[in-house]
């Protein structure tokens, strides 16, 4: 009888740590990042853009790891877009054409859009001439006021100020891309900022930057056998702040292809679309997470050439350098 009791109380021990190993919760899964929208611009193999691509075409990686695509549709946010016009008096033979092509963004713009008018100078003469407003007539007459002043062109500084104002103008309202438009000869000769501090703040607030490069008139000669001519260094500036936004940056030579870059950099605000995608990376370690997104279409699909930003950055935002103040 006392092997038999034994026996019984053998099997119900058995099965109170079957039972108890069945009730421990299941192991938590590895955490998440955040849902991350990126801005795509898609252009066929001659570089114009268009407005068709399927979310199969594509394949999202961030710190090279494979992600999954949430959605992607277009991208029908308004937009809030400063004009930024180099008033630089080595710019006057150019300053024509760069207010011809002022007017058509303004003349183009959708009736949510809001837009501001800069304009540069140096350092100490980056200004705003018109705050923000969706009125076409207020727009048009500072565009028309504009003038050219002598001094040495801060490049950087102005798209780091236009930046950082584009960026905190509707704060917080994620409905609203935000975006800067240049018209310049590239030239920087004297900016506070580094093309370093530029990028973070690109990588931090996701403003993209296009550009009307209108570097003709500079120099093709090389300053010294270590330092390229003011025409390459312009040229590499301003594509590389443009890719690194999910912008572009155009160099037009004659008046027609100015008049057709800014058909094309219309065309992106208007054409854009937006991937969102879940991150399988740690959401409590802050930083900066590269993302490419790559073109994958099956045989027979027509090329498409994919910009979009870097990156993004997961805050706290690192500490930055004191802020000049925009007049």
């Amino acid at each position: 009888m006392r092997t038999k009791f034994f026996a019984i109380v053998a099997v119900l021990g058995l099965s109170f740590v079957s039972a108890s190993r069945a009730q421990d919760p299941a192991p938590a899964p590895p955490p998440s990042g955040p849902v991350v929208g990126l801005s795509l611009i898609v252009t066929d193999k001659d570089g114009k853009g268009v407005n068709s691509i399927r979310k199969d075409q594509l394949r999202v990686f961030e710190d090279k790891v494979e992600q999954t695509i949430l959605s992607l549709e277009a991208d029908v946010r308004p937009v809030d877009y400063i004009l930024l016009i180099d008033s630089t008096g080595s710019f006057k033979y150019l300053f024509g054409s760069a207010l011809e092509a002022a007017k058509l963004f303004v003349l183009n713009r959708r009736p949510e859009d809001q837009v501001a008018i800069c304009r540069f100078i140096s350092s100490d003469k980056i200004e705003t001439v018109q705050e923000f407003t969706a009125d076409g007539d207020t727009l048009l007459k500072a565009v028309n006021d504009s003038y050219l002043e002598m001094g040495q062109s801060a490049v950087i500084d102005a798209l780091y100020l236009s930046a950082d104002y584009v960026n905190k103008h509707n704060k917080g309202n994620e409905g609203r891309r935000k975006v800067v438009i240049t018209i310049t000869d590239g030239e920087d000769r004297i900016s506070y900022y580094k093309q370093k501090d530029l990028r973070k703040l690109l990588d931090e607030t996701g403003v993209q930057m296009f550009f009307l490069g209108l570097v003709v008139d500079l120099s093709k000669d090389g300053r010294s056998m270590q330092r390229p001519s003011p025409r390459v260094e312009a040229e590499e500036l301003l594509t590389a702040v443009a890719t690194d936004s999910g912008g572009r940056v155009f160099f037009p030579e004659t008046k027609e292809q100015l008049v057709a870059a800014a058909a094309d950099i219309i065309y992106d605000l208007r054409a854009q679309f937006r991937i969102k995608y879940q991150s399988t990376h740690d959401g409590s370690k802050k930083g900066f997470r590269k993302v490419d997104v790559k073109f994958v279409g099956a045989e027979g699909d027509e090329k498409r050439n994919l910009v979009t930003p870097r990156g993004y950055y997961v805050g706290p935002k690192p500490p930055a350098k004191s802020e000049k103040k925009k007049s």
